[in-house]
């Protein structure tokens, strides 16, 4: 049962959970990809020992240092995600596209004194996660998740039906008011609902998320001696985030025992907010060909909005049409994601090219959630924030990177490795591996680069929790940047 749970809940990272905020929230909004501008993308973000990239200072703002020239780059971004679902043996496939801007930003340098070689400013914007996806999957039942709002009402011995949308405005209420669910002839308390008896329903299910996050920031970075390369930066990230679900069910066209031929639920939450954090870093050059590189980076206090509805719609085979929605809910609450740590190297091979790794520590058990003090209503915690001590650990990511340059073109490739969060007790990875390679071309005042990035990764898709329903998603993220920037 414990593995089942669990499967629940990883889903839940991915693609949300209704009407309450729990640990995956958590782990969803800590788990970062870090995407930017292409040349970046293309050597799998791992620039941490490199600098003098706009999209590298939210991984290590010592690169700012490393900036002998001002600087200014905008990034168009095209997501494409694709799933294929598989449960008994059927296979359904779906796909989302979105754009957006992964990056812009602007580093103006200035001339230092002394052994000050220069000192260098930042602003702009990076990427950090995309949360487009979506989900279809195509099954048949014998038992309906209408069982789930019986069971909720036939509970501690049954409700009065004068007190359900009082006791459960936001779930069996909908069941009740269209029909789906009544009383039981001759008791008043319990009841039951008309799918009861069919066989063969099928089950129609989508998921949808919408959104990413992105971190604007500030930076401040100097060059000491052409050796020690210095940053600082304030991050201001954002988060938005739109979950989609619409669950159907059809009764079999030979089926008598119902008046009914289907009910379908949409439920909605869409959840909004922003933090802030602090990074710190540094890139050593120990020799012309040889550099390393640290930054960390403090957990992120998010304050974030979750809003909430649900629609439900019931059809009786006459052509009746039953419809309800729940009121519309909100919820303010705090996020504290884990701190990071990277440690990096590089070689340079003259003005051929370079290799880049990045090591990053994450300890996802660190992170927190609670609810907003300013708009407290004595919401605790308290086992969310044990499961994420208990079922979450600390993890390491791996990033390598490489450029070969034919002047005046680049050509690179990269390789990120995103560590499993979860404790391996429970048997499953929900890690992730994206490859990514692009070409680009550099001139004295101008440069253009391009990228694709994929990313491959599974997880167990809930078509009916209750009677322990699940799909296998495999998905694929395929991402594709532009950059144009000039330095001058």
């Amino acid at each position: 049962m414990k593995n089942i749970v669990i499967i629940s809940f990883f889903f839940t990272m991915m693609a949300g959970s209704l009407f309450s905020q729990n640990e995956f929230d958590v782990l969803r909004y800590s788990k970062l990809d870090f995407y930017g501008d292409a040349r970046f993308n293309a050597m799998g973000a791992s620039f941490g020992a490199l600098g003098a990239n706009m999209s590298a200072l939210t991984v290590n703002p010592g690169g700012l240092g490393v900036y002998k020239s001002s600087d200014f780059s905008f990034t168009p971004g095209f997501h494409y995600n694709y799933s294929e679902s598989n449960i008994d043996g059927k296979s359904t496939t779906d796909g989302k596209l979105n754009f957006h801007f992964a990056n812009v930003g602007l580093v103006g340098s200035f001339k230092g004194s002394g052994k000050w070689k220069s000192v260098n400013l930042g602003i702009g914007y990076n990427r950090t996660s995309n949360y487009n996806s979506s989900i279809s999957i195509n099954s048949n039942t014998d038992s309906s998740s209408l069982g789930t709002y019986v069971d909720e009402l036939n509970d501690s011995g049954g409700i009065f039906e004068d007190d359900i949308y009082d006791v459960f405005p936001f779930t069996s209420s909908l069941a009740y008011q269209t029909f789906l669910v009544n009383p039981i002839a001759g008791d008043s308390l319990r009841y039951n609902h008309v799918f009861s008896n069919s066989k063969n329903i099928t089950q129609t299910t989508n998921y949808e998320t919408r959104g990413g996050a992105g971190e604007m920031y500030f930076a401040l970075g100097g060059n000491y001696s052409d050796k020690l390369y210095l940053g600082a930066l304030i991050g201001i990230p954002s988060v938005r985030y739109i979950y989609d679900r619409n669950y159907k069910e059809t009764s079999d066209p030979s089926d008598t025992l119902t008046e009914f031929s289907s009910y379908s639920i949409h439920d909605y939450v869409k959840t909004t907010g922003a933090g802030l954090n602090f990074k710190l870093g540094m890139i050593y050059k120990a020799a012309n060909w040889f550099r390393v590189g640290a930054a960390f980076h403090t957990p992120t206090l998010y304050s974030l909005t979750d809003q909430y509805r649900t629609n439900i719609t019931a059809e009786k085979k006459d052509g009746t049409v039953f419809e309800d929605q729940t009121p519309s809910g909100s919820f303010n609450y705090l996020v504290t994601t884990p701190y990071r740590f990277v440690s990096s190297a590089s070689i340079v091979v003259g003005s051929r090219g370079v290799i880049n790794v990045d090591y990053e520590i994450v300890d996802y058990a660190s992170a927190r959630i609670s609810e907003d003090s300013e708009y407290s209503t004595g919401v605790d915690f308290s086992a969310e924030n044990n499961n994420i001590r208990s079922n979450f650990k600390m993890t390491q990511n791996l990033r390598v990177g490489s450029e070969v340059r034919f002047d005046p073109f680049r050509v690179r490739l990269g390789y990120r490795l995103q560590g499993d969060p979860l404790s391996g007790q429970f048997g499953l990875n929900s890690g992730s591996s994206i490859y990514s390679g692009g070409v680009g071309i550099k001139e004295d005042g101008y440069y253009f680069d391009m990228a694709y990035s994929l990313k491959t990764y599974n997880v167990q898709t809930i078509v009916n929790a209750d009677q322990n329903e699940f799909a296998s998603t495999d998905l694929k993220d395929h991402y594709i940047t532009f950059t144009v920037g000039f330095r001058f």
